[in-house]
């Protein structure tokens, strides 16, 4: 596709240092693109001391890429050098793919102890959760590292199943707010009649759209967009909370396409789009 040019701009709402890579890809392919994240991520301000010690569970759960970052920095303030090597015995699982190349990135584990959806499943906790479910009976302790608040959905299944789960926070999410120079960019678009492709990637990445749409001036204009996510979930969360803006309570249905959450996927189907 290099060398064609498409009208459409390409909105990449992911939280800062997630969309340069795409971006670079997307404007060699001739597609415009203006990353606006609608999400800060930081890791939180927690005492060395009260951050959970891998050697103490039989598993641990890093639900994203964000959460094991942080983490890792959490942990790595503890101790000595010998004490920050992960232990051989406790397994690791990752919720989806990109979060599992970044667990072997990090050289915690070898990937026969990573727990992790088959590439051809959702990427989410129900099919996390069919893979953990046959070593339940290796486990009694296990340790979910998330966000500030998260889905209570994959700890209640390890505890009907007996397992004691602590919940770790180990990132905070804030809602970036976007510059009047970013916003009068997708205002001049949409006023030149450009068609516009958002990628969402959470729903709490969604609630923050929400909010920074509603704030720059963009609705109703927004739900015409076209939007690329990653899961049904994150869809469902987009219509309900686009139709709590509506003075009706409904918009309509949105143009929605959902795609795997690797980048190679995303970006694939954002072309699709963008130079059809």
């Amino acid at each position: 596709m290099a060398g064609q040019s498409a009208n459409a701009l390409v909105l990449l709402t992911r939280p800062q240092s997630r969309n340069e890579s795409l971006l670079r890809r997307l404007t060699k392919e001739g597609v415009e693109a203006l990353a606006v994240p609608v999400l800060d991520i930081a890791p939180r301000l927690v005492d060395a001391a009260s951050v959970p010690s891998p050697a103490d569970f039989d598993l641990v759960v890093f639900v994203s890429g964000n959460a094991l970052n942080c983490y890792l920095q959490q942990w790595r303030r503890r101790g000595n050098q010998r004490s920050r090597a992960w232990p051989p015995e406790t397994r690791v699982a990752a919720v989806g793919a990109a979060t599992a190349r970044a667990v072997l990135d990090a050289g915690l584990v070898s990937a026969d102890r990573l727990i992790v959806p088959l590439d051809d499943e959702s990427q989410d906790s129900e099919s996390l959760w069919r893979h953990l479910q046959t070593h339940t009976d290796e486990m009694s302790r296990v340790l979910i590292v998330r966000g500030q608040d998260g889905r209570e959905w994959l700890g209640s299944r390890l505890e009907e199943a007996g397992l004691q789960v602590v919940r770790h926070a180990s990132y905070e999410r804030r809602t970036s707010i976007w510059p009047a120079a970013a916003a009068k960019q997708i205002h001049d678009a949409v006023s030149s009649g450009r068609p516009i492709i958002c990628l969402l990637t959470s729903a709490h990445g969604v609630q923050a759209y929400s909010d920074n749409v509603q704030r720059h001036g963009l609705w109703p204009q927004c739900t015409a967009f076209h939007y690329v996510v990653i899961h049904p979930r994150v869809a469902g969360r987009l219509q309900s909370s686009l139709d709590a803006l509506s003075s009706s309570g409904k918009v309509g249905e949105l143009a929605v396409t959902i795609c795997a959450p690797a980048d190679d996927q995303i970006a694939s189907t954002v072309m699709s789009l963008a130079l059809r």
